[in-house]
């Protein structure tokens, strides 16, 4: 039972007397007192404490850094009273040995390969931020001309053909933005490229040409790096990010035809369509080691332990990650700072509550597909809901993304939070006043829920403030930078904390959280897009006449184990990704994709049949 003062606390709140306090029938306050409450609890001021140990040291994966950390926030969760534990990992992490880059002209210009320091920012310039790298690059010393191909799109390559442009044998240098880096640099390799360069360019997304830069904005400046995975296998080639002061001087001493218009970008450069006048030695040497690296798992047992909600983020980062990842991790401790809170106070969830502090994100989420895969079982039969953190505070601009069984959790909880920068409204309100108004995406790929979903089809959810994050995979996501740019004052990573820690609370009240019946008109939209783009012949009728009758099906009068089972089918089904990029009925889509009117027509009655299936379960 709660303990009476705290029921007398929540009397307060609601501006009552704790004789007038609603009460449940066993004298316990009800669920509305206990949310305003753990509303109550997490603070803008315990998030930026969390964030300057983050800042204190580089934590890529594996390091002496990283590992202080997993038990630091272990430390932090055990004394809010959660049951902690370190789980080491055995992962291969890439290591940069070396890497040189120089343009051949006389005298030779030997780049320098760290990012340009910012004499507000000292923190980005300490010893151990390291060199900028690609982790999974191929190690290799490549001496060739250097050809522009602009986003490293087939049309882009196309054009070059066009021009009598040959990137065989050579280095490409290819602005980052339109797709995942990974795919971006396997695209040139099979186009025949001996070496990659990345670069962000300033007239794209988050450059300085779309804004103020930082210090001053929270646009990249020109001396930035944006580091980061190519994904698994380790490539043939070598590939190497660079700052675009870097890419400037190189794509100014290209030679060739004038580009199409959009190729140019907004640096004084040609943007030409040829070669370098003079050859670039690029080279990259590169390790894979097998080494520990640890994640941090702490539990509040529930009242049924064989089923748990799991909140987790991040823990790893590229440098000092203070907003990719420090923003999920410290939303995340200060969520748990509450939940521990009632809980030490006497308030049992439905169900166990995780919190996970994931390792080896950054080189593709190591430690979460660990984690899914080591608990495979236990996981596919008992875990109710994952709820990923991860970016959490990069700007003002609120969003969801969540699979539609746990998209209906978000316009509820936004209506209780208030508004971070206008305390008389809620985040409701700013949701729905903002350009699209209230909208949930699906999720895409490339974070730790990727293991959750894709592999066992556990419903995930993900909420957070986005904006410009021109600090992104850079020795300048620090400290500085997060509380002068991406959440002054740290309100959003409050209104953050508050969210997660109802939403943990939600889950785990309701015997089952889900919501079966959002899935139909989800399904009916992804099934009338691909039907639009069909050029195979073959029907999707029989598609959409499944998914009526799964419509029909009791959807929420299932048994809670039977919805448990079932919303893991769904989401196997109709949830995918490529790269970055959410995808429906993944299967049938490739298919579709592969243009096999036979392989179209299976995956047609395939999916036709699970979704029967699935409808017969909560029959």
């Amino acid at each position: 039972m709660l303990h009476r003062w705290i029921a007398a606390a929540f009397a307060v709140s609601l501006g009552l007397t704790v004789a007038g306090a609603a009460r449940a029938d066993n004298g316990q306050p009800v669920d509305g007192q206990i949310e305003q409450f753990l509303l109550s609890i997490p603070t803008s001021q315990g998030a930026l404490d969390d964030s300057a140990w983050i800042n204190r040291e580089a934590h890529y994966p594996g390091s002496s850094g990283d590992h202080k950390l997993a038990i630091w926030m272990g430390d932090q969760l055990a004394s809010y009273g959660f049951k902690t534990e370190i789980e080491p990992v055995y992962a291969q992490v890439p290591i940069l040995k070396k890497a040189v880059l120089q343009l051949l002209v006389k005298p030779s210009v030997d780049f320098d390969l760290k990012e340009v320091p910012i004499p507000q920012d000292p923190d980005a310039s300490r010893s151990d931020s390291g060199v900028p790298f690609n982790a999974w690059s191929g190690s290799g010393d490549v001496t060739a001309p250097l050809v522009y191909a602009n986003h490293g799109l087939d049309e882009d390559y196309q054009s070059l053909d066009r021009a009598h442009v040959d990137v065989t044998g050579k280095i490409v240098l290819v602005r980052y933005g339109t797709q995942f880096r990974g795919e971006l640099a396997r695209r040139a390799m099979d186009h025949g490229a001996a070496g990659v360069l990345l670069y962000t360019e300033p007239a794209d997304r988050d450059g300085s040409d779309r804004g103020v830069p930082y210090p001053d904005g929270p646009y990249r400046p020109m001396g930035s790096v944006q580091r980061g995975s190519l994904g698994g296998p380790v490539l043939k080639i070598p590939v190497l990010p660079v700052s675009a002061l870097t890419a400037r001087r190189l794509l100014q001493d290209i030679a060739g035809q004038a580009p199409p218009a959009s190729w140019i970008g907004g640096m004084d450069a040609q943007y030409a369509l040829g070669t370098t006048r003079d050859l670039v030695h690029l080279r990259v040497d590169e390790s894979y080691n097998w080494i520990w690296i640890w994640n941090t798992i702490a539990v509040l047992p529930g009242q049924d332990g064989a089923h748990t909600v799991i909140l987790g983020g991040h823990r790893d980062a590229w440098v000092y990650g203070v907003t990719d990842n420090g923003s999920g991790i410290s939303t995340l401790l200060e969520a748990a700072r509450a939940l521990g809170y009632i809980y030490q106070a006497g308030w049992r969830p439905k169900y166990s509550i995780e919190i996970a502090g994931w390792d080896g994100e950054e080189i593709g989420e190591a430690g979460s597909q660990s984690y899914v895969r080591t608990h495979f079982w236990s996981l596919s039969r008992g875990c109710i809901a994952y709820v990923n953190a991860d970016e959490t505070a990069t700007g003002d601009f609120f969003y969801t993304t969540a699979t539609a069984a746990l998209a209906p959790l978000a316009p509820p909880i936004a209506r209780l939070v208030p508004d971070p920068h206008e305390p008389t409204q809620t985040v409701w309100d700013k949701w729905r006043k903002q350009n699209g108004g209230v909208q949930t995406f699906p999720p895409g790929g490339r974070s730790d829920h990727d293991a959750f979903l894709y592999l066992l089809g556990i419903p995930t959810i993900e909420m957070a403030f986005g904006g410009p994050f021109g600090a992104y995979h850079s020795a300048f996501d620090d400290l500085t930078y997060a509380s002068t740019q991406a959440d002054p004052h740290f309100a959003n990573h409050q209104a953050l904390s508050q969210m997660l820690a109802l939403t943990a609370f939600r889950l785990t009240s309701d015997s089952r959280p889900y919501r079966l019946d959002a899935y139909v008109p989800a399904m009916r939209q992804a099934i009338g897009q691909l039907s639009g783009n069909n050029g195979t012949g073959v029907s999707l009728e029989p598609v959409a006449r499944a998914i009526d009758r799964f419509a029909a099906a009791g959807l929420e009068s299932a048994s809670t184990a039977n919805a448990i089972a079932a919303v893991h089918r769904i989401d196997l089904l109709f949830y995918g990704y490529e790269g970055y990029t959410a995808v429906a009925f993944p299967k049938l889509t490739e298919a579709m994709n592969g243009g096999d009117r036979a392989a179209v027509q299976a995956a047609v009655d395939n999916t036709a049949n699970e979704l029967d299936a699935i409808a017969h379960t909560l029959e």
